[in-house]
């Protein structure tokens, strides 16, 4: 049987159990009962929220061998996540930078650029994780435009000392540990823990200057001669990855109703390149690096080594009877950067050690939150105000002694660069029981945004100052749901999203590599009005159907840089679109199977041109049997292919299928065995890319192109008291 034959083969059959008879009893993923406090702000049960809000839990992270948060939210319905070893978060066509991400609270979207290192928010440690799609700016202010993710992780709430172990190994010599201890005594709570993840032997490549370079990507290039046709092929080698996650919480209940908690991160991530292979052929003859082609080109795949660490504070204050919610935090990326080799190396192939140069660009974030809540008669009304700050400095090293060194000595710094912004906003909202049957949400959120203090010094020249300019945003929101009965509702929403650009969209000046870029003090921030309109039914406790329709169109659009007389600049391009539909099926057959599936198709433009980066169609579908002791779990998902057109000149570079510099379409199945031994003990073997499935792809956030991991296995062992 042909490889696509055994995947059709068992896309039918996992079909074909949607249809077959049964209930876990553990919650799905997918399921519409529970209780969600991030979508307003506030306890409701998720058939009542009038937004898709999906509830991934503490067991389904478990039963499906997740080995980090991205593949974790990837779970729910809209959300597609690379396959890389960075594993990038998409929802609904919407990248990190326009998905407000929350950890207990705290923003984790970088003061630098707006992503999210998914690979420092410790999995192991979560204990649940709320994705409402949509915007929602009209509560959370900016990057809250594609939706928001709120990560919560474990605390004690039961008196008694609790502990857990978790321990596994699998394919590219990847080991994670995950150990931590909670603990409760009457008003007091504590708890600490540490996590580890380690891998080596992912392929990882990189489109060096003006060759187009990777593992299998071979094309006939002229030399600047314009006389002879070579190849470049290579890779930058195995990728090897080290994250670590240690902290500690401490909690005090006052009464019943008032909590204090305070919760510390400490998160390390550090990555370099190991064996890179590359080289030219001209004809049948190989010319190893050293050997250049046009008096400034060399073949060299050594890829960078990195660096990123940070501390993450959160104190929370809570009062159920006052129906008052205070928040205090701050991340501080205070280590984040990379050095890569000097042009030496481009001459060997060999481990070089030698001179490089180091780009640092630390950044900190400060957050203030506090509202509450009252009822009066049939509204519910929430008020509150927030304060955020960001900052960010950047330093290159004109040149370093030995680039494998963080820490190793410099003949002094190249550039300075840094800049700041600030944001002041109340919101209001009103929960409205119109009647019986309806609910209407009525509300808005007013911020006061200021970029300042950019500057910019290089070379030893003077230093140059950029104005500071501040913008005033309304975001509204009007949301109306309409219960036909206990299991069937349906709602309509609009909602306008405010979303400031990134620092370093703003301030960041760069003439390192082939191109240079310049700052855009002057840049405005993005506003974005999102429609949508969704049903969400449950049929005799055995089924829940949700399906969705919504619309996004967002004006002074920030995409790519653009070329100016001076260079690269980022600018307010214009409008884009994004549209689509989803719809999620969970079935509870009996009590010892389910089984799900969640069908996304999405589009987008940008100033009337295809925007290629979202992919139309995300289907996720499985089955899960669970009778004591096994847990089985079977699990699908496909991401159809987003190639550029190929027209023109791009025919050369042959975008489409099978090789380095195409974004394949792929379907994954990945399966999991767990076996409990006792209550404390349990053994789970897992399967991922059952069908070694080989592909392409690229990772958009760090403009990265790699081939897809093979099939990998892993075995974790899970102990708790």
């Amino acid at each position: 049987m042909s490889l696509k034959s055994k995947e059709i083969t068992a896309l039918l059959a996992v079909l074909a159990l949607t249809g077959a008879g049964s209930v876990s009893a553990e919650t799905p993923v997918y399921m519409l009962k529970g209780i969600t406090v991030t979508a307003n702000r506030q306890a409701e049960r998720l058939q009542d929220v009038p937004a898709n809000v999906q509830v991934v839990t503490e067991k389904d992270i478990q039963k499906r061998n997740v080995q980090n948060t991205a593949q974790a939210v990837a779970m729910v319905t809209g959300v597609s996540a690379s396959q890389s070893v960075e594993g990038t978060v998409n929802l609904r066509g919407y990248n990190s930078p326009n998905i407000l991400v929350l950890v207990d609270g705290q923003p984790m979207n970088t003061a630098w650029n707006g992503d999210v290192d998914w690979n420092m928010i410790p999995v192991e440690n979560i204990r649940k994780i709320e994705v409402v799609s949509g915007g929602q700016s009209a509560l959370y202010g900016g990057r809250a435009v594609g939706g928001v993710i709120n990560i919560m992780t474990k605390t004690q709430k039961q008196d008694g000392l609790h502990g857990s172990a978790t321990v596994s190994y699998g394919s590219n010599a990847t080991v994670n540990q995950g150990y931590a201890l909670n603990g409760k005594k009457d008003k007091v709570s504590f708890g600490a823990f540490y996590n580890s993840h380690i891998t080596n032997g992912w392929k990882d490549y990189y489109a060096s200057g003006s060759h187009k370079s990777g593992y299998t990507y071979t094309t006939n290039e002229k030399d600047a001669r314009g006389t002879s046709s070579y190849y470049l092929i290579g890779n930058r080698g195995r990728k090897y990855v080290m994250s670590e996650n240690y902290g500690f919480n401490i909690g005090y209940d006052f009464n019943e109703d008032q909590r204090l908690t305070y919760k510390f991160t400490r998160a390390n991530y550090d990555w370099e390149y190991k064996d890179p292979e590359s080289y030219i052929r001209k004809g049948d003859t190989v010319i190893w690096p050293g050997k250049d082609i046009d008096d400034s080109k060399y073949a060299s795949f050594y890829g960078t080594r990195g660096w990123r660490a940070y501390n993450m504070h959160s104190l929370t204050y809570n009062d159920q009877k006052n129906k008052i919610h205070a928040h205090l935090g701050m991340t501080d990326y205070f280590k984040d950067g990379y050095t890569q080799p000097g042009d030496k190396a481009k001459s060997l192939n060999s481990d070089f050690d030698g001179l490089g140069k180091k780009v640092s660009y630390p950044s900190r974030s400060w957050n203030f939150d506090l509202n509450k809540r009252w009822i009066l008669g049939a509204h519910t009304v929430l008020f509150g105000g927030s304060y955020t700050e960001d900052k960010f400095s950047e330093t290159m090293e004109n040149k370093i002694y030995n680039w494998k060194s963080w820490n190793g000595a410099s003949d002094g710094i190249d550039q300075r660069l840094g800049g700041k912004d600030k944001s002041y906003a109340l919101y209001l909202q009103d929960k409205w029981a119109v009647s019986q049957k309806l609910t209407a949400y009525i509300g808005g959120r007013y911020d006061h945004y200021k970029k300042y203090d950019g500057y910019n010094q290089y070379k030893g020249e003077g230093e140059e100052k950029f104005d500071s300019a501040s913008y005033n945003k309304f975001s509204p929101k009007l949301s109306l749901d309409y219960a036909f009965n206990e299991n069937t509702n349906a709602y309509v929403s609009y909602g306008r999203s405010f979303n400031p650009p990134i620092l370093y969209q703003v301030y960041h000046y760069s003439d390192r590599g082939s191109s240079i870029y310049i700052p855009n003090p002057g840049l405005k921030p993005e506003t974005t009005d999102t429609w949508e309109l969704g049903l969400k039914k449950k049929i005799a406790n055995k089924t829940d159907i949700h399906a969705d329709v919504f619309y996004a169109k967002t004006k002074d659009y920030i995409g790519s840089a653009v070329d100016t007389e001076k260079g690269k600049q980022y600018q307010n391009q214009g409008d884009a679109k994004t549209h689509g539909f989803e719809i999620s099926l969970n079935q509870h057959h009996s009590d010892a199977w389910t089984s799900y599936i969640n069908y996304t198709w999405q589009t987008g433009k940008v100033e009337g041109e295809k925007n290629y980066d979202i992919p139309r169609h995300l289907l996720h579908l499985g089955t899960t049997y669970n009778k004591a002791p096994w847990t089985i779990n079977l699990d699908g998902m496909f991401i159809s292919n987003r190639y550029l057109d190929i027209t023109g000149d791009t025919k050369k570079y042959d975008y489409h299928s099978g090789h380095f510099r195409s974004r394949d379409a792929y379907f994954l199945m990945n399966l999991s065995t767990n076996y409990q031994f006792n209550k404390n003990f349990g053994l789970q073997f897992a399967v991922n890319n059952l069908f070694d499935r080989e592909y392409y792809d690229e990772d958009i956030s760090n403009n990265h192109y790699y081939i897809g991991d093979g099939r990998t296995y892993t075995l974790t062992a899970r102990y708790s008291f």
